[in-house]
């Protein structure tokens, strides 16, 4: 065998695709994966021209892997943080009620305090990003995007009109996605940003107030000159 196979046999495609993945997705992400692909097999109908193959690349297809991921990674999120402040707040009574002594209680009361942090916590975060809002609005965002590609499959009219049908109903599902994104989301977050921006400065008046009283009455009064003052040898 000459050296030259031997360098090929080494460089083979087959060999240097054999690597495993830096980042295993889900099944329901790598089901998704093959789905869009036998759609789009089905779909090369009516991509005649760049522009629609670029469409359906970028503005469809990217769209729905992405609403896809979101919804999986908002689920876990979720029911991670919920299942966390659950087990937390079941816990915590039953640990308030063994009142040991000594330096077993003082570590049942550290532990209590972590997880009554913990249940306080995972609330605020839920709160604060919205995970459950955003799971229900990625999910909607993905089913609409399925139900359009379908429609385009299995549509029996024109090329051109699918084709119209296709892209309105694209555009109208990210629509009602990026509003009811600033209903659920945005405006909720800039309206409590506001409210704690508008508390804190309440709070910063209140300690200025306090700290000029306390100045005031910590102050010594002046009562000018002494009237006893001994007068001045010349």
């Amino acid at each position: 065998m000459s050296a030259t196979s031997v360098i090929g046999a080494g460089t083979h495609p087959a060999v240097k695709n054999k690597r495993p993945p830096l980042t295993r997705e889900p099944k329901a992400i790598r089901e998704l994966h093959v789905q869009l692909h036998d759609m789009r097999n089905a779909a090369k109908p009516f991509l005649t021209d760049e522009a629609r193959k670029v469409y359906w690349a970028q503005a469809w297809e990217r769209t729905v892997v992405r609403a896809a991921t979101r919804v999986e990674s908002n689920r876990k999120q979720f029911y991670g943080l919920r299942l966390a402040a659950i087990i937390s707040a079941i816990t915590v009574p039953s640990l308030v009620g063994l009142n040991l002594s000594g330096a077993g209680g003082s570590a049942v009361r550290w532990l209590t305090f972590a997880l009554s942090l913990i249940v306080a916590l995972s609330t605020a975060i839920i709160t604060l990003f919205r995970f459950p809002d955003r799971w229900l609005m990625d999910r909607a965002l993905s089913n609409s995007l399925m139900s359009a590609g379908w429609a385009l499959v299995n549509s029996p009219d024109t090329k051109q009109d699918a084709w119209d049908q296709f892209t309105t109903a694209t555009d109208a599902a990210m629509a009602r996605y990026n509003t009811a994104y600033q209903t659920a989301v945005i405006l909720p977050a800039e309206h409590n940003a506001g409210s704690q921006q508008q508390q804190q400065q309440q709070q910063l008046q209140t300690l200025n107030a306090i700290r000029a009283r306390n100045y005031l009455t910590a102050k010594p009064v002046r009562s000018g000159l002494n009237p006893r003052r001994r007068p001045q040898i010349i």
